[in-house]
Order: structure tokens, then sequence, then C-alpha cells
């Protein structure tokens, strides 16, 4: 019995698995699912901090963080113990000269020696700054500005007795490599700040606690009293990560790979070994002694290949490391193996190749001994199979109709699936036709084509796995394509495309703004001034900021519709709303009346008036007058304004008119030093180059994670058609002997394997390329998003991986000339 059973394993290995190349390729096709499933975990897993880095990055040694609004007014700090509270002053954009120009950047002031700092930033150079006097910039930073150690900036609305700061380090924030900030030495925002100016910074205050439990319940009790923001270490460091949250993300992917790999391999092999099996039959092997037999060498070679996978994945995960944290451009996490998530995918790569093998390898005991060794090929039932395709496809076409809708988000998915299965049952017709159609093909082609139409399950089976793989990237590039796409349709810009905008708040409008501003833009771009209604005698809120002159509002029953702009000229209402105004729009503007933009307003238009006061502690005007609705405008022009009227309607009324800036509308991308130019010529005249504003066609960000993930789909879809390629290369070995044999040389073989290759992968691309669109579409259509896909970039990939492969199938023609000689 036991040298039977050593037997039955030594028959597994070596017939069913066989050996050489053809064992390599069979445990590679189970290994590379499996091991890029693992290195794709290992990368998410860097990209998702510890709750430690996440706590350090964001809380330094501290336990909790209290954060006051940002309203500019000095608030009370919590009351503590010495050392227990630090606080910590931030801004988003902080207006600093540098190398002479105003720029907005991060800041972040406090006590950079204090341990409740440790971990906030990272220095590079120098030292972090320890007085009122010193500053540290960014590595960012400093490089875009040319700025070193010991050169100087500037604040612009300091005060005379402020002193000179310099800089005496570079640091970098471990979660942002890329960020542009400054890190202030403890005191120097009190020295800059002139109490005029604080309104305008967006400063706030964030203390940093570290104390004994009860006395940081009572500080957040407190807190949470004046409606700060609270936050605690244990609710930074607990957050789930993704894989902790969904450790199946990449486990169902690459088990349903390895699924229909095994599946499509041991139906290959075991066509392969009919003779082999015929003999074990003539020799007393029954037909369940068969079976166990294959499905033993498959469930080694499923083993084999997943525990392969999973040692090489691990392993090529941390390779990537370096190149991973150099694409994000930020720490990445600690090293740890998700062993939930492995032990996850592993269990579903050896159940799902097991079952792949299952069905196939009842193929032992089908056929009897004369069939096997005569390799006598079996009809087709073409019949069942339509029926199957259609039975698989109807109902995938109305869950997707349904889905659609209904916004049933959870059907789509599944109609999608059952259309993709419903043509892989198809492909076999589709060879049929390719066969069909090469008959004026040149010899080698011919050949290619009709063998691949007359052992349809050998291409069917590489086409099936390769599409698979080539679904799932489509399928996520379509997704990421259409939510882009939708972010920059759904965006609107505070000013239309191409205009540059220059706001006057510390200076007056005057012709030397005016003349340095057009010769920048060019003097036949047009320049309009930005110009609102406001009171009489109206004086700004903050002192020094003409921008916080109040307004006058124009109100329509209960609610005010908001500020109203002023347009002299049918120039300045083409570059507010974009278009040209109508007669019946610019009759009514010249008459002294109102333009109203917002389309409907609850109130209606009935009692308009036009109101505002000079100051705070003064009596508002209010004046009725006659508005008229405006035809259509923009989201844009919205987001400016709410209503028109010229100047001179204005005046009649007793309002004044204020200029706020000027714009120009290029006929063309703004250049991308416009920025720097517009500074040197406008900083010295008082216009700081941290107020221009440039408008150009919005971009949404690609996510890290998302560039990642799509680098790993297209690198599976890519091994996928390579490894099938390979197998169908060792699996065509008879008939290139044939070939051999009749008197074709190499270059007919090679040529063969090409036209096989680019077919098998080409028709795998087409099926790839609809089936992701569909899986994308199925889940994006239920939330009225279009699907957009980048056709060329996407096509291209597929040219260049179908030349690949047939190149790669070329090279790797089976050597016959030994097995010739064998004979």
């Amino acid at each position: 019995m036991k040298r039977e059973r050593e037997t039955a394993r030594w028959l597994a290995w070596r017939l069913v698995v066989g050996r050489g190349w053809r064992r390599f390729t069979l445990v590679t096709l189970f290994a590379v699912p499996v091991l890029l499933s693992t290195a794709s975990l290992q990368v998410i897993g860097m990209l998702n901090l510890t709750g430690q880095q996440k706590a350090d990055s964001r809380l330094g040694g501290a336990d909790l963080s209290l954060a006051e609004p940002a309203t500019g007014d000095a608030r009370p700090a919590p009351s503590g113990a010495p050392g227990e509270l630090l606080p910590l002053r931030s801004s988003p954009a902080f207006p600093l000269m540098l190398s002479g120009t105003t720029r907005e950047v991060g800041y972040r002031e406090t006590d950079w020696s204090s341990p409740l700092a440790a971990g906030l930033l990272r220095p590079l150079t120098g030292r972090l700054p320890a007085a009122e006097d010193e500053i540290a910039l960014s590595r960012t930073l400093a490089e875009d500005e040319h700025l070193a150690l010991g050169d100087t900036v500037a604040f612009r609305w300091a005060p005379a007795a402020a002193k000179p700061v310099r800089i005496v380090g570079t640091v970098e924030d471990p979660t942002a490599y890329r960020a542009r900030f400054a890190a202030a030495g403890p005191g120097l925002f009190a020295q800059w700040d002139d109490h005029g100016h604080r309104g305008m910074l967006t400063v706030t205050t964030t203390w940093l606690v570290k104390s004994d439990p009860a006395t940081e319940a009572r500080l957040a009790e407190t807190a949470r009293g004046r409606h700060w923001q609270v936050v605690t270490r244990a609710e930074v460091s607990s957050a789930r990560t993704l894989l902790d949250a969904q450790p199946g993300l990449l486990a169902v992917p690459g088990s349903a790979i390895v699924l229909f790999g095994a599946a499509a391999a041991f139906s290959l092999r075991m066509r392969r070994l009919n003779r082999q099996l015929g003999m074990l039959s003539a020799v007393g092997f029954d037909g369940d002694r068969l079976v166990r037999l294959a499905r033993t060498g498959g469930a080694a070679a499923v083993t084999a290949g997943t525990a392969a996978g999973l040692v090489g994945g691990i392993a090529l995960g941390q390779a990537v490391r370096p190149l991973v944290k150099r694409a994000v451009e930020r720490d990445l996490g600690a090293f740890s193996l998700p062993y939930a998530a492995l032990a996850f995918l592993a269990l579903g790569a050896v159940v799902s190749g097991v079952a792949g093998i299952w069905l196939p390898t009842r193929a032992a005991r089908t056929s009897s001994v004369r069939q096997r060794l005569t390799r006598a090929p079996r009809p087709a039932n073409s019949s069942r199979r339509r029926t199957a395709a259609a039975v698989l496809g109807v109902p995938g076409v109305l869950a997707l109709l349904f889905a659609t809708t209904q916004d049933a988000e959870l059907i789509g998915p599944i109609g999608a699936l059952l259309l993709v299965l419903a043509a892989l049952v198809a492909l076999p017709d589709a060879l049929h036709l390719l066969g069909r159609t090469a008959s004026r093909l040149p010899t080698a082609a011919r050949f290619a084509l009709r063998d691949l139409a007359r052992e349809r399950r050998r291409p069917v089976a590489a086409i099936a796995s390769s599409a698979l793989a080539v679904v799932l990237a489509v399928g996520a590039a379509s997704f990421v394509a259409s939510q882009t796409a939708m972010d920059r349709t759904s965006h609107v810009g505070s000013r239309h495309l191409n205009q540059v905008e220059i706001p006057l708040r510390y200076v007056e409008p005057s012709a030397a703004v005016l003349a340095a501003f057009r010769g920048v833009v060019g003097d036949t771009v047009p320049v309009e001034p930005l110009q609102i209604v406001v009171p009489a005698g109206a004086r700004p809120f903050a002192e020094g900021n003409r921008l916080s002159m109040p307004p006058v509002e124009f109100r329509a029953g209960p609610l005010p519709f908001g500020s109203v702009h002023v347009v002299d000229t049918e120039a300045q209402f083409r570059d507010l709303t974009g278009r040209t105004p109508t007669p019946r729009e610019w009759a009514a503007l010249t008459g002294q009346q109102v333009l109203v933009l917002v389309p409907d307003h609850p109130g209606g238009l009935d009692g308009a008036t036009l109101e505002g006061r000079a100051a705070r502690d003064t009596q508002g005007q209010k004046v009725p007058v006659t508005p008229v609705r405006a035809d259509p405008v923009d989201r844009t022009t919205l987001a400016q304004t709410q209503a028109l009227m010229t100047g001179a309607a204005a005046r009649a009324k007793g309002f004044e008119v204020s200029v706020q800036g000027y714009r120009a509308t290029l006929p063309a991308e703004p250049a991308a030093d416009l920025e720097e130019r517009l500074g040197k010529a406008l900083e010295p005249l008082g216009v700081p180059t941290s107020e221009y504003h440039v408008e150009r066609g919005y971009r949404p960000p690609l996510p890290a994670r998302w560039s990642v993930m799509l680098t790993i789909g297209a690198i599976v879809a890519l091994l996928s058609a390579m490894t099938a390629v390979a197998g169908s290369a060792q699996e065509i070995r008879p008939r290139m002997l044939l070939l051999r044999v009749i008197g074709f040389p190499g270059g007919v073989q090679r040529r063969v394997l090409a036209v096989q290759a680019a077919a098998i992968v080409g028709l795998a691309m087409v099926l790839g390329i609809l089936g992701g669109w569909l899986v994308a579409g199925s889940r994006l259509w239920p939330q009225h998003i279009p699907v957009v896909l980048p056709w060329g970039t996407v096509l291209a990939t597929a040219l260049a991986v179908t030349a690949l492969a047939s190149a790669a199938a070329a090279a790797l023609r089976p050597h016959t000339g030994a097995r010739l000689r064998e004979r």
C-alpha cells in the first residue's frame, strides 16, 4: 500500500505536473497572481501608516490636542501645569516675503525643543528654530525659492521694530515631503503681528496636552464646551486601515485569477495527457484512480505555486519599497505582514485552484483507451455552448438595464459579470470565424489560425485567464478616469478659464498698476476693472484692507441675494459673465435697472431694494429698485455675483462704486511663469504676489493609492498574458514537431507562434477592455456618472502588450530538433 501511494505521488508530480519548462510554466501560472496579490498587499500596507506614526505626526509627544476656532480673536488658554501644555500656531496660507516676492505658504510656530513637539517635523539641514528671529523652511520651499541657511525672510506688514528673521535649517513633514511651509521659532508671530491683518491670516492655535488622564479629560470637556476641536491619541492611532477594513481587497481578485487559471491549465493538461492516461488505463488503472492521480498532481501544483507566490510576493513588496516611497513622497508604514489577509489569500488561492482543477480532471475517466491512444478529437457541442451564452447574456443585459434605470448599484456588477462570462463561452465561435477568414493569409498565419480553430480549448483557456486580469485593470482605470472627469465637470472655478485677476487689497487703483499689469499680459489683451456698489462714505472694516469695505446687497423678499457688481460696458459684462449681453439685458442695464442673475429665488423679486451701511454703527441705506431677470449664466458667474447694474445707476441712487481690482482674459492657456512675471512687475507697487489669481484648467489630483493600484493592475494583466502565451507555446509543441518533419524551417514556426500569440492576447485585450468598461459602468451608471475611458492610451497599451506577447512567443519556440532525433 505504501509503495502504491509513493507510485501515485510520483506519477502525479512527474506525469500530471510535468517536467522542466512545462512544470515551471504550470506552477508559475498559479504563482504569478498570488505573487502580485501578495506584493500588492505589502504596498497597500506601506501606504497605510501605523497608528503610532499617525499619532506622532499629528500630536507629536502629546496625548491630546485642543484646536480653537480661527476667529482671529484672543482666546483664554487652557489651564494646566507647566510642561503639560504647548501652543502650536498654524496657518495653511501665510504671506511671507521670499526672495523679494510674497508667497502664501504653510506656517507653523511652537517651541520645537519641547518633548511635546517631537515627531511633528524632521530636521534635514541646520537645526530647528529656537528664538523669535529664527525660522526653518521645508526642503521643497527652500529649493523652489533658491534660499539657503543664513538668508532672511520677511512679513509684509511687520512693525518697523521687528527683527530680521534668519533661516537656520530645512525640515520636512513626515507625511508630506513636498509640502511648502515655514516652521518659526516661538514668539515670531507675536513679533510680526500688527493687529490690523490678523483676521486675514487665519492663524489658529492648537494646544498640545500631555498629562494625567483626569486632567486631560477635564481639559477636553472644557474645550468641547467652547466648541473647540478635540483630538486624542487613542482616536488617531485606532483608526482602521484599508486592509483591516477590507482584508479581501486583493485576495478575492487574486483567488479569482487562480480559479480561472487552474481551470484553463488543467483543461489543456488533461487533453495533452490523453495518450499517457490511455497507457495507464491499458495497464490496469481504472477511471477513479486516474481522477485521483490527476487531482493529486493539480493540488500539488496549486500548493507549490501558492507557496512560491507568497514568498516571492513578500520579497517583491519589500524590494519596491524605495520606489513606492519616491512615488508618494512621504513616510511609509513600518514593515509588518498582514497575516490575516495573507492567510485569506493563501486559503482562497488553494481552494480556488483545487476548485478549478476539479471539473477538468474528470476527463481522466470519460474517454476509452482507444480514444486516448488515437487522440481522436471529440466533436464540439456548439448548440449547447450557444444556449449557455444566451442563458448568461440575456440576464446580464436585463440586470444592467435594471441597475441603470432603478439606481441599483449592487445588481449592475452581477450583470456585467454575466456578460463577460457569456463572451467567454462564445469565444470558440470567434476562433472558428478567425479560422474561416484565414484562407487568403500566408502559410504561417493560415496554419496558426486554423490550428486555434481546431484546438479551441487551448486558446480559450489562455484567453480566459488573461482577459480576467485585463478586466480588473481596465475596470479600475475606467472608474478612476470617470470619477476624475466628473470632478472636472462639476468643478466650479472662482473665475472663468484663462482669466487673470489682480485684487487691489492694499493699494488704490492707479494708472501705474494698470500699466504694469498690461505690460505682463500684453497690450492686445483686454483688461477690465472689477467694480462693486458700496454705500456712500463707506470705509474698510479692517484697517488697510480695501476689500473689507461693506458692499451694497440686493434684497427681494425675506432673503438677500448678495452683492451687486458694476458693468459699464459690454466688454465688462463679457469679462464677468463669459458671454455677450442680449439686447433685452443691455436695455435693462442702461435703463438704470438691476439685472438679477440668480435664476430662481424662494421669495421672488417683489419689493426689491438695495441695502447697505457705511459702518457698523451708522444708519443703513435702503433704496427701492426695479429688477429684471437675466438670461441664464454659468455657475462660475453665480459664484462671483448675483446682480448687476451700471455705475451711473448706482450713483443716481446715492451709492458709490469701488474698484476691487483688474482682470484680464487671456486668449490661451496662461504661461507657467506668469505669476513670477506679475510679481516682478507689481510687487514693487504694493500688490503682493500671493494675491494674484490665475484660472487654469482644473486637473483633479490622482491619489497615490490609485496610481499604485493601476500600476499593479497593468502588471497583472501583462504577466497573465505572457504566462498564457508561454503555456500555449508549450502546448503546441507536437504541431511544431509536425511542421519540422514535413520540412518547414524555424522561421515559419516562429511566425506561427507569433500569430497565435497575437490572436490570443488580442482577443483577451478586446474582451478585457470591453468587460472592464462594462464593470466600471455597472458601478457608475446607477450613480448617473458617465463612463470615461482614455481610449487612446488603453488601445496603445493593448497593441503594445499584443506586440510584446507576439515577440515573446516567437522567442519561446520549442526546440524540436532534439525531439526529432529521439524519434
